[in-house]
């Protein structure tokens, strides 16, 4: 398998090669950022509920401005959208560093929001506008996802430890904030500067496809077959969103309370289970070339549901931080191959539209979910977010095999 992994990064498009190597510094700042925003806002004086509708706001203010976001891109092209975003992401992470108050708290959430819509609506497109083939658009995104989770752990340990070595005033996790900033503001100029422009090659991709449509009458099927085509993946991209909000962003949480953990130790240990993202990224492409996507969807959302069910059980935390390894590997195969599959089967011109409508999609599902997570922690309800996201999983195959499965069989023509 390291011998397939190592052919596909000698293989890949000079583009996807610099994107890929930029995403380490996202990494970092992503992993501290994760770790400390709940703990830094916990010894602010907010409570868990406080924390839910924050982390809702954000999901819901990312769903809003998804499609002007995805009409704008047209306009500014992918690679600006990008590296807008990050630079964003970078003022917000400097404002969450100073702000107390609950206002400038939600202003740096706002703003943290409208950097990553930017950035989600941008950064599939523009590594698959690189590729060359459909193929090295699949091994593209894992490995993209391998770098980010990797260093995504990397940060996750380092934000268990800078509040040691640089504690803050406000906290003790303010200066890890101006870390992760720096980092992130370090990765959008050099993709700013070693990214090639490529938004002469989307209109060319989009103009080609137009002159392929033929007449207008034949063009009007086809177009509703898309449509269709579009809002199928987008249902089953709800779904992941909302497994995601009930359980994702509160793992740090849980971690505290249930087994009352130091911070080094929830630090070292999402840091461990990002690895085990790492290598379920890595793991992706060569499994799906070998039992091809379909069987490898019904068994990772088998193998999802009956993990964090599992985990919903009374446990030592010995077995507890196990399970969260082996549902580290789970989950991210899953949402690299959704997030893969979906993209990939999705026509170019196409492509900005479907970005926007995935990230309402993912958006709606999580903001409910957060919110929902939120107010069942409030209650110190800490097994119940693993069984209703056992349910959830559960409903996301469902979706998956009465509505996507057979429409991605037989996709419409120009998404093969």
């Amino acid at each position: 398998m390291w011998t397939y992994t190592a052919s596909l990064v000698r293989d890949l498009s000079p583009g996807v090669k610099r994107f890929i190597a930029t995403e380490s510094l996202f990494g970092i700042a992503s992993g501290i950022f994760a770790l400390i925003l709940n703990l830094h806002l916990l010894d602010l004086g907010f409570s868990n509920d406080d924390i839910g509708r924050i982390t809702s706001l954000g999901a819901l203010t990312v769903g809003l401005a998804s499609l002007p976001a995805g009409i704008a891109v047209r306009r500014i092209g992918r690679k600006t959208m990008l590296v807008t975003g990050m630079l964003l992401a970078f003022l917000a992470l400097a404002l969450f560093g100073v702000a107390t108050s609950l206002a400038a708290i939600t202003a740096a959430q706002l703003i943290w929001s409208l950097g990553i819509t930017a950035i989600v609506n941008s950064e599939i497109q523009l590594i698959f506008q690189y590729c060359r083939t459909k193929k090295e658009e699949t091994s593209a995104y894992s490995l993209l996802f391998a770098m980010f989770t990797f260093f995504t752990g990397v940060g996750t340990w380092l934000g268990g430890y800078l509040p040691q070595w640089l504690p803050g005033h406000t906290t003790v996790y303010q200066y890890a904030f101006f870390v992760a900033g720096a980092c992130l503001g370090l990765s959008g100029l050099l993709r700013g500067l070693l990214l090639p422009a490529t938004h002469a090659r989307a209109e060319a991709a989009a103009g080609a496809e137009q002159a392929a449509g033929g007449t207008p009458a034949a063009a009007a099927p086809k177009k509703r077959r898309a449509t269709a085509f579009l809002l199928a993946l987008s249902l089953l991209v709800f779904s992941s969103g909302f497994t995601f909000g009930l359980l994702s962003p509160f793992l740090n949480i849980i971690l505290k309370f249930r087994y009352e953990m130091a911070d080094g130790t929830i630090s070292g240990l999402l840091a461990l289970s990002g690895f085990f993202f790492f290598l379920g990224s890595i793991v992706m492409p060569y499994v799906v070339e070998r039992w091809g996507s379909r069987r490898t969807f019904i068994f990772l959302f088998l193998y999802n549901a009956a993990i964090v069910a599992l985990m919903a059980a009374a446990m030592p935390a010995a077995a507890f931080a196990v399970l969260l390894l082996l549902r580290g590997t789970g989950f991210t195969m899953l949402n690299n191959l959704t997030d893969s599959e979906c993209m990939s089967a999705v026509a170019e011109a196409d492509r900005n539209l479907f970005a926007g409508l995935r990230t309402v999609s993912r958006s709606a599902g999580n903001t409910i979910a957060s919110y929902w997570a939120g107010m069942i922690l409030a209650g110190s309800h800490y097994s119940l977010p693993f069984l209703l996201t056992a349910a959830a999983v559960l409903t996301g195959y469902a979706v998956y095999a009465w509505f996507v499965q057979g429409m991605l069989d037989r996709r419409p023509e120009g998404q093969t």
